[in-house]
């Protein structure tokens, strides 16, 4: 069992119905000792293969307990929360979740969309100064992936201003301080693979679910905290 990539197999659940080889778009899993394994090498961190498989058995790297040290320290954190909170929060307001976040323990919380609005200017400043050819955003970190393992000669158009998250945390800690810490929330679990990559921007990527793992834990009920003032 391999917990240093983001997507993993629990070998004991495993059930050899070889569904997530047969529908791995970059064939990146193989049997081994009788039980499908992930190749971190060919891998995208898609996902696909976390949501065919009917037992379970391929997990996603869970960083709460990475979380819970990172807000039991001093430092201050601060969350870069992906926009696509509204539909995975429904019925909760973006002050209610920003209490709640709070209540966890963060010093504050803003949104990763800043961070493209940024990556978007620079991509326009350099079509603005004569920049020709085929462009490929590099917002995706699995389309970036694929692109590089899978289609390097196109690897050199992928536009070279980095992801929106990761000029979102360069946002912050030029605002902040590069003291503090930055934890992703969101859908994504090729952010992990970011926060793998950048430690010194990123210090922890985790998912809705285990934002709400957290908070359940705490007790936090988003849909019922009053928003504060501010």
């Amino acid at each position: 069992m391999n917990h240093t990539y983001p997507v993993y197999t629990i070998e004991a659940e495993c059930q050899d119905c070889y569904k997530c080889v047969r529908h791995c778009p970059v064939k990146a899993i193989q049997v081994r000792d009788g039980h499908a394994a992930v190749i971190p090498e060919m891998c995208v961190a898609c996902g696909n293969c976390v949501e065919v498989c009917p037992v379970k058995a391929k997990q996603v790297r869970n960083g709460t307990g990475r979380a819970r040290r990172l807000l039991a320290e001093t430092v201050p954190v601060y969350v870069s929360l992906a926009p696509s909170w509204v539909s995975e929060f429904r019925g909760v307001s973006a002050a209610q979740l920003v209490r709640a976040l709070k209540e966890l323990g963060v010093a504050g919380v803003s949104e990763t969309a800043l961070g493209a609005q940024l990556v978007s200017a620079q991509v326009a400043r350099e079509l603005d100064g004569g920049v020709t050819g085929l462009l490929l955003s590099s917002a995706c970190p699995t389309a970036v992936d694929f692109v590089r393992k899978y289609l390097p000669h196109l690897a050199g158009c992928i536009t070279p201003v980095g992801s929106p998250l990761m000029a979102h945390c360069r946002l912050l800690r030029d605002t902040f301080g590069n003291d503090i810490r930055v934890v992703f929330a969101g859908p994504c679990i090729s952010k992990k693979n970011e926060a793998d990559r950048n430690p010194a921007l990123l210090n922890l990527a985790i998912t809705y679910p285990e934002l709400k793992q957290l908070l359940r834990e705490n007790k936090i009920e988003p849909e019922r905290l009053t928003p504060e003032e501010d």
